[in-house]
């Protein structure tokens, strides 16, 4: 990787990217306030609590990160935990005079320093410990439980306590004592929120959906009147009644504390790694946060923040992902954010107290449902069947016990299914493998079974093999069995070292039969073998278009790294390259392929699939990419400085924007007169260069085969236009 091209850091950052992280930092606030509050009022606690955790994250514990792009906060999932610590402790909410919060800030604090702890014993690759499916499960449950809680206040009636499975029996009889107000403030924000994201108007899309659902119902609870509503409380003077309150730690020698303290040590430390590693699969620099300084700033902010009368802290993944697509740089958006909610707090008390908490249960709901989204389920199950089981009975412990002991259950459940798939005990902890140097290549020779619980020593071999040499082989040969998570991780540890110009190549894998179609499905030698080619209704009709026009058809391919091009892999991870298309015409090669992009993470993630075409084999081709231009662009053209201006082309500059890292002459010398002119006749065409080969693509969306033959004529005529030596200006 070119390092040149890297954001700067520090106050260097600060200059080079100000106007980028600044508009970021300040999108991102938009979303953060609301939820900020939200997840304070679902926690149990003052809604000043959450706003105390994100200004502490973003103004003091943005400068000590180990991260690049994350954004610091209070987290939806670490509700469940203060929750149960507010009540057991002394009760919580409004109603019962917060009278556990104090100790649950004495918990918050102890548990911050133990994460911090954490950090300085650099544990932060205990993070490539935990089962997806298990984390996935324990997700879920989170998202259930804020759900369940998260319904009374949503629809205006009393919140009863006790379990989270006795208080769901409680939802039919709430419907009895609802508040009509509410619910209908509630309705109407669960609406913005499913519509926003369908939206393709680029101005609606300027303002996050949390914001537009403040604007529909703080004018609707003016009007139906607030003393007909739960509203928002907050201190007018910080340092008096209501504001900054002092941990106590009165309650030390109890049980509950401790469980508290266990709960915000693990729970932080775990969400906050793997958001961390998401975030870091989504920055488009494609940069590796250092997770043991990650530990210990979410950790000594933790506290810092508890000391006043603040929430937990992690790197937030939703606020994170929002951060990556509105373009930040580096830390300093995090620390804009966090500036832009001190001045919202200062000056805009009279503005939040108009906020219904209808509005905020609504929000919760939402994401609550993201995390346990029948989607989720689906996806485990196209993972394979073994994943869905561990999903499943990691999301059922975590309902009936708590997060701690339900997530120790999935792994131990994990567990007794490996042993029963034929993983030697002696395979749990350790991974097997030979290693053979020969030629300054370092070949290691996998035995076995690889799983979740041995990767760190195979991990730790990798690391040593990538130090010293260029070029790692990894052999399957020999191996038995590797599940779901392996396969994730040795994916994103090939990507990685390919961008430190290392190689890291997987052989033999194909000995291996996989349990699903999913692209990094475990894979088990015992396993029933899919008869070959196994082709689904899609891939028929790529197949059934292939033979039409004679062109060589594959199902797959496992070579992501020649499909990375900036409408693909920038603020996304490639999953997939399916039902490729390839045909060769005068010297130039055509691969059509339908490509399956991740973006967001976690409770963000979403799954697109895009018909997209390469042509391999044009001379100099730049890393640039070209699309239509739209309302946003032209905003962005007066703070953006990568894009290519092409003034003497007025019409065509109007329509489309070109940008680039790299040189601009380079970019004017391969769009020439011919191709200018035939851009300017195309309405909805997609250029990409990575440097070597060039993407063409029509529509996000996949392609019917009337779609697929258009697109392939439109890129014969572009090759066409940019083999001609005419050249327009340089």
């Amino acid at each position: 990787m070119n390092t040149d091209n890297l954001p700067k850091k520090g106050l260097e950052g600060l200059k080079a990217h100000f106007k980028d992280d600044l508009i970021s930092g300040f999108s991102v606030s938009l979303i953060a306030l609301p939820l900020c509050l939200g997840i304070a009022i679902a926690s149990g606690v003052p809604p000043l609590a959450g706003l105390i955790t994100a200004i502490v994250g973003g103004v003091i514990c943005s400068r000590i990160s180990g991260s690049f792009v994350t954004i610091s906060g209070p987290a939806a999932g670490l509700i469940v935990i203060t929750l149960g610590a507010a009540e057991t402790m002394g009760g919580a909410g409004a109603e019962m005079a917060y009278g556990g919060y104090p100790h649950a800030l004495g918990a918050i604090l102890i548990g911050g320093l133990i994460m911090a702890l954490f950090g300085v014993l650099k544990v932060g690759k205990v993070g490539d410990y935990f089962p997806s499916a298990a984390v996935h499960g324990m997700l879920a449950a989170i998202g259930i439980i804020i759900i369940i809680k998260q319904f009374f206040p949503a629809i205006g009636a009393p919140s009863p306590k006790g379990e989270i499975l006795e208080v769901a029996t409680e939802m039919p009889h709430a419907l009895t004592e609802m508040n009509l107000y509410a619910l209908g403030i509630a309705l109407v924000s669960l609406a913005v929120l499913i519509i926003h994201p369908i939206l393709k108007n680029k101005v609606i899309k300027m303002i996050p959906a949390p914001m537009w659902v403040l604007i529909f119902t703080i004018p609707m609870a003016a009007i139906m009147g607030t003393e007909n509503l739960a509203m928002v409380e907050m201190p007018h003077n910080l340092f008096g009644e209501g504001g900054f309150q002092l941990p106590s730690f009165a309650k030390i020698g109890e049980s509950a504390f401790w469980v508290a303290v266990t709960g915000f040590a693990l729970v932080s430390a775990i969400e906050s790694l793997l958001s961390a590693k998401a975030v870091d699969s989504l920055d488009p620099y494609k940069r590796n946060s250092n997770l043991d300084k990650d530990l210990i700033a979410m950790g000594a902010g933790s506290s810092l923040a508890a000391a006043i009368g603040g929430l937990p802290m992690i790197s937030e993944i939703v606020r994170s992902s929002a951060n990556i697509n509105n373009g930040a740089k580096t830390q300093w958006a995090n620390f804009f954010h966090g500036m832009f909610l001190l001045i919202y707090l200062l000056i805009g008390v009279v503005v939040i107290e108009m906020i219904p908490i209808a509005a905020l249960s609504a929000m919760l709901v939402f994401t609550g449902f993201r995390l346990a989204s029948p989607k989720e389920f689906k996806h485990m199950y196209q993972i394979g069947l073994m994943e869905l089981e561990i999903f499943i009975v990691t999301l059922v412990a975590v309902l009936a016990t708590d997060l701690i002991i339900g997530i120790a259950i999935g792994i131990l459940f994990k567990y007794v299914l490996l042993l029963f798939k034929g993983t030697k005990v002696k395979e749990l902890f350790k991974s097997n493998y030979g290693i053979e140097v020969k030629n300054n290549v370092k070949t290691i020779r996998l035995k076995g079974s690889q799983i979740f619980s041995n990767y760190l020593s195979l991990k730790k071999k990798l690391d040593s093999g990538t130090g010293k040499y260029n070029e790692i082989v990894l052999d399957f040969s020999e191996a038995t069995f590797v599940d779901h998570t392996v396969m994730e991780h040795l994916e994103d540890y090939a990507r990685i070292a390919k961008m430190k110009g290392k190689e890291v190549h997987i052989t033999n894998i194909e000995a291996l039969n996989p349990v699903s179609d999913h692209p990094l499905a475990a894979r088990n030698k015992k396993a029933k073998a899919h008869s070959y080619p196994h082709l689904n209704k899609r891939a028929l009709q790529v197949l059934s278009f292939a033979n039409q026009w004679n062109y060589r058809f594959e199902n797959r391919t496992d070579e992501l790294d020649q499909w990375e091009f900036y409408h693909l892999s920038i603020r996304r991870k490639l999953i997939a390259a399916e039902h490729l298309v390839k045909l060769w015409d005068d010297n130039i090669g055509y691969e059509m392929a339908d490509v399956t992009t991740q973006t967001g993470a976690m409770s963000t993630e979403d799954m697109d699939k895009v018909t997209v075409l390469k042509i391999v084999g044009l001379p100099k081709v730049p890393k640039f990419y070209l699309q239509q231009r739209g309302f946003i662009d032209n905003i962005q053209k007066v703070f953006d400085n990568e894009e290519v201006a092409f003034k003497e082309l007025p019409e065509f500059q109007k329509q489309y924007s070109v940008h680039t890292d790299g040189d601009h002459k380079e970019v004017k010398q391969f769009l020439n007169a011919e191709t200018i002119q035939f851009l300017a006749k195309e309405k909805h065409l997609f250029l990409s260069g990575n440097g070597n080969d060039l993407l063409v693509h029509l529509q996000d969306k996949l392609l019917n085969e009337k779609e697929m033959e258009a697109l392939l004529s439109i890129a014969k005529k572009l090759v066409g236009t940019l083999t001609k030596n005419e050249v327009l200006f340089i």
